[in-house]
């Protein structure tokens, strides 16, 4: 978070705000946690959220990835955060797809 804050500030004093931040995890409690630390320190500091790109890194192949997937990117949705999403399974690509557009209509 203070890495992504750190680079936010550097980005502001430029006066560049054409910003979408992703910070992505393989485990799926820490990007939980991280985006919302985020998304209350970018209110906290600046007033405003810049918008968020939601993944988990390599979430796995199978079930398991795709729970992971859901677990992580499903929680942030529900608390309304998020503007973009990627599934990141460690399967062919086209597997991804499904996954995300399942986690969209919930």
């Amino acid at each position: 978070v203070e890495s992504a804050m750190e680079f936010l500030r550097i980005c502001r004093d430029h006066d560049f705000h054409d910003i979408v931040i992703s910070m992505k995890a393989s485990n799926a409690q820490v990007m939980v946690q991280a985006y919302r630390l985020l998304v209350k320190t970018m209110r906290d500091e600046f007033g405003i959220c810049y918008p968020l790109h939601l993944g988990v890194t390599e979430a796995g192949d199978g079930e398991d990835g795709r729970i992971k997937s859901a677990v992580g990117i499903g929680a942030l949705l529900e608390d309304g955060i998020g503007d973009t999403i990627r599934v990141s399974l460690t399967e062919k690509p086209e597997a991804e797809i499904p996954v995300a557009k399942k986690l969209l209509k919930k």
